[in-house]
């Protein structure tokens, strides 16, 4: 048995050193890689084989065809306009890597009413967990635009936490956590590896749920019920990307589905696009 299982945990690691080498992945979580490789080495003989299949998860995984901006130029950008204090030229900063990323950019024009629905029904959040954030955190100040005082929400400083598993975006978002004189609380997480245990109001999980189903199939609700928050926020896009077919019932009716029998009241608010729950977790359901 001994033989085999070296094998098998060599095969492993070459599988993972070939990814975390590749132009494409290499800045994936090293975790969700290994992971990855464990799973196609049990199904495919041949390294190549292997490889192949990882790189095909990782491309539904990651999703890179939504977007990125480019992370450096744009952190050394950021880091002039807040020396300089041109918050003119940081909020244009920062909507365009908004701008730069698919599910994002959609949401820009109604990005401010966005929040302002959505915490009307919560109650604004002094701690926050964004789930796959992608470059969410960027829309930091139209989700607070009225807080002064170096984002102190009721007296106490906002925590942020954010879960990725693309390493530049974590590392830009918390270069720019920084600049705002927040704590770098991005992490490189797979969240569906290790769900996240920090406490906070309110969690993100904005127009995610749909790719985390196909990936991980029936890992949703358990992640749901794991998360250590009062409220959770899902959205789905209400329009489909291509045709434009309406999605709004589809998506309530997987909602109706992904949460039944755990006794959550939910609201739900529709604006153009997006299809938003925010769920009222019950201690009873958790």
């Amino acid at each position: 048995m001994t033989k085999p299982n070296n094998e098998f945990a060599a095969l492993v690691t070459a599988v993972t050193e070939a990814i975390k080498q590749s132009r494409k992945y290499g800045d994936t979580s090293e975790a969700t890689i290994r992971q990855l490789a464990e799973e196609a080495v049990r199904q495919h003989k041949k390294p190549k084989a292997a490889i192949k299949a990882v790189r095909a998860r990782l491309h539904s995984i990651m999703a890179p065809y939504l977007g990125d901006p480019d992370y450096d130029a744009v952190a050394q950008q950021l880091s002039a306009a807040f020396a300089a204090n041109d918050q003119v030229h940081v909020n244009q900063l920062c909507l365009a890597s908004l701008e730069a990323h698919l599910s994002t950019r959609e949401r820009l024009p109604i990005m401010t009413d966005f929040y302002q629905q959505i915490f009307a029904v919560t109650g604004q959040p002094q701690a926050i967990l964004d789930i796959a954030c992608a470059l969410n955190p960027l829309a930091l100040r139209w989700m607070f635009p009225e807080v002064g005082e170096r984002w102190s929400v009721n007296g106490e400083r906002l925590k942020f936490y954010a879960y990725d598993i693309h390493e530049p975006r974590i590392n830009f978002i918390n270069h720019y956590f920084q600049l705002e004189g927040l704590e770098p609380l991005a992490r490189v997480q797979d969240v569906a590896m290790h769900f996240p245990q920090e406490q906070a109001d309110v969690a993100l999980f904005l127009k995610e749920m749909p790719r985390f189903t196909r990936n991980y199939g029936d890992l949703g609700r358990p992640l749901l019920q794991a998360l250590n928050v009062r409220w959770l926020v899902l959205s789905y896009p209400s329009i489909s990307t291509h045709g434009g077919r309406n999605l709004t019932s589809r998506y309530r009716d997987f909602m109706h589905q992904l949460t039944d029998g755990l006794h959550w009241p939910i609201t739900e608010l529709l604006f153009e696009g997006e299809l938003v729950f925010v769920i009222e977790k019950q201690l009873n359901g958790r």
